[in-house]
C-alpha cells in the first residue's frame, strides 16, 4: 500500500495498533494528540479486546501485606506471590504500590477484593474505621475512598464493578458486619462510586445467619455471595435499593465440619468458574494417618432453583502425592483450597503447609508447584515484629489481567493560588 506524503489514515493506524502489545499501545499515546485520541476511543478498546488472545495472564495474590514507608512507594509483599500455569515465575515477588497515604514505620494492610484488573485493599485494624483504596495493577494508579463511618468488629468486604469499553462505569464496596454467633439482623455499609459516600443500613432475615467470615464474598452477576454456616449461600445485590437478601442452599452431602466455627471455611473453596458458582471441599473427616478423607467438587447448575451437581469426588487413598508432599500428608496436614484454574476445569490449586500444589481431577494427583524454600525466603515481618511462618492460603485471590485496562475515574481538585483558582484533572488512565 502507498499513502500520499507518508500520511497514515486512521483505519490503517487502528489496524496496526490493535495488533501490538498492550504496553506499546499505551506508550504510543504520547506520539501525538491524534494517536492519543484514536487509542483512547471506546471503539478501539473494543477492537483490541476482540483481537486479544483467549489465554490472558493470571496469577494468585495473597492478602497478607507488610507495608513500609519507602520514599514515594508502599512496598507490598504478596503471599504466596506470583506464579503462573506455565511456571515462568517460580520465585515470589514484591509488588510496589503508589504511596497514597503517609506511613510511619510498618503498617498492616490487606487485599480485600479484586475485579477486572482492579485491586481493593484496606488499611485499618478490626473494630476501627478503615481506609480503602482501589488500585489499577496494570497502570499503577490508585484512588482513595472516603473513610468508613461505621466501626465494625469483624468485617467481610466485597468489591463489585461495572465497566464498558475499558472505562469504569460504577463500583460498589460492601462491608458486612460478622458478629460471633448467628443473627437475624445483617448490618451493611456500602460505598457507591456515583454518590462518593458510604451508606449504612440493616437487613432483617427470617433465618439466623452466621457468615463464614474467613472466606471472602464471591461476585457474580452484580451480586455478592457469602457462605453461611447453616443455610447455604447468602446473596446480596448492592445495586438494588430494596435492601433484600436471599439464601441459596448448599449441596446436602457436603462435610459441614468444613464451615463450622472451628474450621471457618479454611478447607473450602467457593468461587466463580466459567460463569457458574463452584464449591470444592477437602473433607476434614480423618482417615488415619491422614488429616483429611477426600476431595469433592460441586457446580451450581441452576442459580434460581439452587440445584447443585456433584462434579468430582475422590477418597484420599485414591489420590497420588508428589514425593515432597507425602510427609506432609502423613503428618496430618490438611490442604487449603486457593483457586480454580481459570481455563482448565479439571485443575485447582491448594496451599499444602508451606507450599503451593495443584490437584488434577483427571489424574487424581497432587503436584507441588513451588518449593517451600521459595516461600520461606519471602516471609516478612507483619509490622509488629512478628514473623509470618505460613502463608494465609484461605485469603488468596485468583487475579486475571483483562485484555484492556480499566481506566479509573478522573479526579478533580480545586487549588487556590492567591487570587487565582484552578481545577486539576488527574488522569487515572495510562
Amino acid at each position: 500500500m502507498f499513502f500520499y506524503n507518508g500520511y497514515l489514515p486512521d483505519w490503517f493506524l487502528i489496524e496496526v495498533l490493535s495488533r501490538l502489545p498492550l504496553k506499546c499501545v499505551f506508550r504510543y499515546k504520547c506520539v501525538s494528540k491524534r494517536w492519543r485520541f484514536l487509542i483512547s476511543s471506546t471503539s478501539f478498546a473494543n477492537l483490541y479486546v476482540s483481537n486479544a488472545p483467549l489465554l490472558t495472564p493470571w496469577t494468585i495474590l495473597g492478602n497478607a501485606l507488610c507495608v513500609k514507608s519507602d520514599d514515594s512507594l508502599l512496598v507490598q509483599s504478596f503471599l504466596p506471590g506470583v506464579f503462573t500455569d506455565n511456571k515462568m515465575h517460580s520465585k515470589f515477588s514484591v509488588v510496589k504500590f503508589p504511596c497514597v497515604v503517609s506511613c510511619e514505620g510498618g503498617e498492616r494492610c490487606s487485599i480485600v477484593g479484586v475485579s477486572d484488573g482492579l485491586v481493593l485493599y484496606c488499611r485499618g485494624a478490626s473494630g476501627e474505621e478503615s481506609d480503602y483504596y482501589v488500585y489499577n495493577a496494570i497502570t499503577g494508579h490508585c484512588v482513595d475512598l472516603p473513610r468508613t463511618s461505621t466501626c465494625f468488629g469483624y468485617v467481610s468486604t466485597g468489591f463489585l464493578m461495572e465497566s464498558e469499553g475499558g472505562s469504569l462505569m460504577s463500583y460498589r464496596v460492601v462491608r458486612l458486619y460478622c458478629p460471633f454467633g448467628e443473627s437475624y439482623v445483617l448490618k451493611f455499609e456500602v460505598f457507591s462510586s456515583e454518590t462518593g459516600c458510604w451508606r449504612s443500613f440493616v437487613v432483617h432475615m427470617d433465618l439466623a445467619i452466621e457468615v463464614v467470615w474467613l472466606r471472602r464474598p464471591v461476585a457474580l452477576n452484580g451480586k455478592l455471595h457469602w457462605i453461611d454456616r447453616r443455610h447455604g449461600i447468602l446473596v446480596f445485590d448492592p445495586f438494588d435499593d430494596s435492601n433484600h437478601c436471599r439464601v441459596i442452599g448448599l449441596p446436602a452431602d457436603i462435610d459441614k465440619q468444613c464451615i463450622d466455627a472451628r474450621n471457618d471455611g479454611s478447607p473450602v473453596l467457593f468461587d466463580v468458574h466459567q460463569g457458574r458458582l463452584r464449591y470444592a471441599e477437602v473433607s476434614v473427616k480423618t482417615v488415619y494417618p491422614f488429616g483429611f478423607s477426600g476431595i469433592s467438587v460441586w457446580v451450581l447448575d441452576d442459580y434460581d432453583s439452587s440445584r447443585w451437581t456433584l462434579q468430582h469426588r475422590v477418597k484420599i487413598l485414591e489420590i497420588s502425592f508428589d514425593d515432597i508432599l507425602i510427609s506432609k500428608a502423613l503428618n496430618g496436614t490438611i490442604p487449603t483450597p486457593i483457586a480454580f484454574h481459570p481455563l482448565d476445569a479439571n485443575i485447582f490449586y491448594l496451599g499444602f503447609g508451606d507450599t503451593v500444589v495443584s490437584y488434577n481431577m483427571k489424574t487424581l494427583k497432587l503436584d507441588a508447584l513451588v518449593n517451600p524454600a521459595d516461600v520461606r525466603g519471602t516471609l516478612q515481618s507483619s509490622g509488629r515484629d512478628r514473623l509470618i511462618e505460613t502463608p494465609f492460603w484461605s485469603s488468596a485471590f485468583l487475579f486475571t489481567l483483562p485484555p484492556w485496562p480499566i481506566s479509573l475515574p478522573i479526579k478533580e481538585e480545586t487549588v487556590a493560588n492567591g487570587d487565582l483558582s484552578c481545577v486539576l484533572r488527574t488522569n487515572k488512565d495510562l
